[in-house]
């Protein structure tokens, strides 16, 4: 990473990127293995979806609750107790034997997982020069969209093997060492301040957030960011995993052949200050939409083209999420940015929600067809955040 942090903040961002890693793989770690986990914990076929249920509802929800306890109390008090407290209930899942216990530990594992991407991205976002923090939340951003695939990775190898609990106790490790780290950083710049009103008094200025017109050309279009990049993926694999089959192709591999557009946001990173995170962020809904586009164009016929055009998707993506985010730091004020930006990667987490069910409504469509109505959503994203609408900054 060739930017201007000292070696010590360089280390800090380093462990913070990898612990991301580690958090946001919980989520995607058990969709390889979701057989395994119902014959382990003697949950039906259909219950085994609620291991990822019972985790993401909570880890949604957890989002609005860490990022505005985080302007309270400070963003390095929440990160490390959050990190604690995941370590303690990941270790404890690998104890648990029943079906009930195991979702309840599932759940209470989402919503401590939540505490620490929204609070992370906004201490990153807050540390340093404009270059210094947009290389942090470059960072960050890549941790967030490869941990859709590396966990997926990890859990198929490490858990196929071993099983879920051994998978999860370096997870454990990891998240006890990032706490310690954060937890000894003299950062008096962050320090949290003593406030006076009630928590729920922090809740207050979502209203504000919902009205400013600027944020809303960022909320607007990170709904439809992951909902889209969901549903291509779920429409991948469900339309055309017979034909990828015939050609050796597994999902896996499909989803490891757009890796490297996984760094998009390192490209632009150091483009953010210089032109400015509204114009990055547009330009990467638009290469978004016209990777979907050259999808649709390739069609079923021509998957290897197809997959090669979801290269340029997952790049647009990777593009305009680090760039959103910048928007939203140059946007609200340091009291309200936890709220800010937890509601950020609330929207994204419903967005991806709601994208497997936008994808089986569409089951009446051809491929072609489907993907073009991506395309259009995607543009239509494109066109809102190009909007000139500066609002004035949340206070």
């Amino acid at each position: 990473m060739n930017s201007p942090l000292s070696n010590h903040s360089n280390s800090l961002t380093a462990q913070l990127v990898a612990c991301a890693l580690a958090v946001v793989s919980l989520l995607y770690l058990p969709l390889p293995i979701l057989p395994l986990l119902a014959q382990t914990y003697r949950l039906n076929p259909g219950e085994s979806g609620f291991t990822l249920a019972a985790f993401g509802v909570a880890y949604a929800c957890g989002f609005l609750v860490f990022g505005p306890l985080s302007d309270r109390v400070g963003r390095q008090p929440v990160m490390a107790g959050g990190l604690l407290a995941l370590a303690l209930v990941t270790v404890v899942l690998t104890m648990v034997s029943t079906p009930g216990t195991f979702l309840m530990g599932r759940a209470l594992q989402g919503f401590a997982a939540a505490s620490f991407p929204p609070v992370a991205l906004a201490y990153l976002a807050e540390r340093g020069t404009p270059r210094q923090r947009a290389w942090g939340v470059a960072w960050m951003s890549t941790a967030f969209l490869s941990a859709g695939l590396l966990g997926q990775i990890y859990g198929g190898s490490v858990a196929n093997r071993w099983g879920f609990g051994v998978a999860l106790l370096p997870l454990s490790c990891i998240y006890v060492l990032t706490a310690i780290r954060i937890g000894i950083v003299k950062d008096a710049a962050h320090r949290a301040k003593s406030p006076v009103t009630s928590l729920w008094s922090n809740y207050r200025p979502l209203g504000g957030l919902l009205a400013n017109a600027a944020l809303r050309r960022v909320y607007v279009p990170a709904f439809l960011l992951l909902l889209c990049f969901v549903a291509f993926y779920v429409e991948l694999d469900a339309h055309l995993g017979a034909a990828m089959a015939q050609q050796h192709i597994s999902p896996l591999l499909a989803r490891a052949l757009a890796l490297p557009a996984f760094f998009a946001p390192l490209a632009v990173a150091s483009y953010i200050p210089r032109w400015g995170a509204h114009r990055i962020a547009t330009a990467g809904l638009v290469v978004a939409a016209a990777g979907l586009v050259l999808s649709a164009l390739a069609g079923a016929d021509h998957l290897y083209a197809l997959l090669g055009a979801s290269v340029v998707f997952v790049a647009g993506i990777g593009i305009s999420v680090p760039a959103l985010i910048a928007r939203i730091a140059g946007i609200a004020a340091a009291p309200v940015r936890g709220l800010a930006v937890s509601f950020y990667t609330f929207v994204l987490f419903i967005g991806a929600s709601i994208g497997p069910w936008v994808a089986l409504r569409s089951s009446g469509l051809s491929e072609e067809a489907f993907l073009l109505v991506l395309a259009a959503l995607m543009a239509a994203a494109a066109g809102y955040s190009a909007g000139t609408a500066t609002g004035l900054r949340t206070s």
